[in-house]
């Protein structure tokens, strides 16, 4: 047993010596060698960007240049199989483009890579979509695209300019609350072609206060805090001395005026018809009033502009004071020397009165008598032809381009 395994290390180490001197009679190849195969030697790219790797055979240093780096960039990868990088960026132009990327290498004869670009017939732009609203009646939209186009536009929307650069600037009109929508349609002017983009538009307007005065300026009675400034209008005719007077208000610091018999105030109310409409039909009006006695005329609005008929809401001469008119029939009960808060909120067929917050009289009424012509609106004066009409105080007057509903003039007056 002792001699078998003898046996067995002594081959074990013979082994091992014929092994070494096989190695020993191994050697390595140095002869430089540089290439790339031919499959390799032209790439075509589509017109997005995009990047590609190509593997140079070598062991020795090599340069690779690019004949246009504007748009295809190379790059020596080291420690990577495929150690030449190339990059093209988005085709703009409407047309293919090569160039050539030459690498060298020492010792050798240069290697030229074909690079080809197709291109994609493109159009972007610089906003995916358009919100717009009354506040700025102008938009931009920058176009950017490789193609020949044409623009289809809502029938809402004009074109103001444009820029070498792709910049249009459009304009639309104002809307009443509510919303409008379309889109701008960029397309190619080639038939053929079925490249197009489609850039959604929506114009939104929500109810908001247009026009207020507070009457707390003894100078200038007619100044808005919202709005356009007022218009006082005297009947000469009935009252040549007749004249605004600053007043006090409801608190001690803020004032009011006192609208002289048969005068009124004229308001720009900036308030705009909806679509194919010739008026306003939907607004709120806001008065906060007092009178002085009960049994007499005090008209709050006028949408005649002749001011030769009744007033559209006023405090009838009654007992109890009521407030409205024959279309939408009388509520309330308004007494003297007290100072109320009154909202008057039209919708055709949903017409409701609001005194201190709270609703107390509502009518269906659809009565044209109510609908506000878009120059202008008579506040707080009763009609010239009959001279009825009796003085009163008014400490602010608002206006709203909507029906306000409870919950509005609820929050509107504090109450939860």
């Amino acid at each position: 047993m002792d001699k078998i395994i003898r046996i067995c290390i002594l081959c074990f180490f013979a082994g091992i010596l014929f092994a070494c001197s096989d190695d020993e009679n191994v050697t390595v190849s140095t002869e430089p060698y540089f290439g790339i195969a031919g499959n390799n030697l032209a790439q075509t790219f589509s017109g997005d960007p995009e990047i590609k790797y190509v593997t140079v055979n070598t062991n020795q240093q090599f340069t690779a240049i690019s004949s246009d780096p504007s748009w295809c960039a190379v790059e020596i990868i080291d420690d990577k199989v495929d150690n030449l990088k190339i990059t093209v960026s988005k085709n703009e132009q409407a047309s293919d483009r090569a160039t050539r990327i030459t690498v060298s290498s020492a010792g050798f004869d240069n290697v030229v890579i074909d690079v080809t670009q197709t291109w994609t017939a493109s159009i972007t732009t610089d906003k995916p979509y358009l919100l717009l609203n009354n506040d700025n009646l102008e938009f931009t939209l920058k176009i950017t695209t490789n193609i020949d186009y044409e623009l289809e536009l809502p029938d809402w929307i004009t074109e103001k300019s444009s820029q070498p650069d792709g910049t249009y600037t459009f304009a639309f009109s104002a809307i009443s609350p509510g919303e409008r929508s379309g889109n701008i349609i960029i397309k190619a002017t080639d038939e053929s072609s079925s490249t197009r983009l489609s850039v959604p538009i929506v114009q939104r307007e929500r109810i908001k206060k247009v026009g207020s005065w507070l009457f707390d300026d003894p100078a200038n009675l007619t100044k808005p805090t919202v709005g356009k400034a007022l218009e006082m209008v005297r009947n000469i005719a009935h009252n040549p001395d007749a004249e605004f007077v600053s007043v006090d208000g409801p608190a001690g610091n803020n004032k009011a005026v006192r609208i002289p018999v048969n005068c009124h105030f004229l308001a720009d109310h900036g308030m705009i018809p909806k679509e194919e409409q010739n008026y306003i039909t939907e607004y709120t009006l806001f008065f906060e009033f007092k009178i002085p006695a009960i049994g007499r005329f005090y008209t709050f609005f006028q949408t005649n502009l002749n001011n030769n008929d009744d007033g559209e809401i006023f405090v009838r001469s009654t007992n109890p004071a009521t407030i409205g008119v024959g279309a939408t029939g009388y509520a309330g009960n308004v007494q003297p020397e007290v100072w109320n808060r009154l909202y008057l909120s039209f919708k055709p067929g949903d017409v409701k009165f609001f005194m201190n917050g709270e609703l107390f009289h509502t009518s269906t009424t659809t009565d044209a008598r109510f609908r506000i012509n878009p120059a202008a609106v008579i506040l707080c004066g009763g009609p010239w032809t009959k001279k009825d009409d009796n003085e009163f105080d008014i400490a602010e007057i608002s206006i709203w381009n909507g029906a306000l509903t409870a919950d509005d003039i609820r929050e509107l007056e504090g109450i939860e």
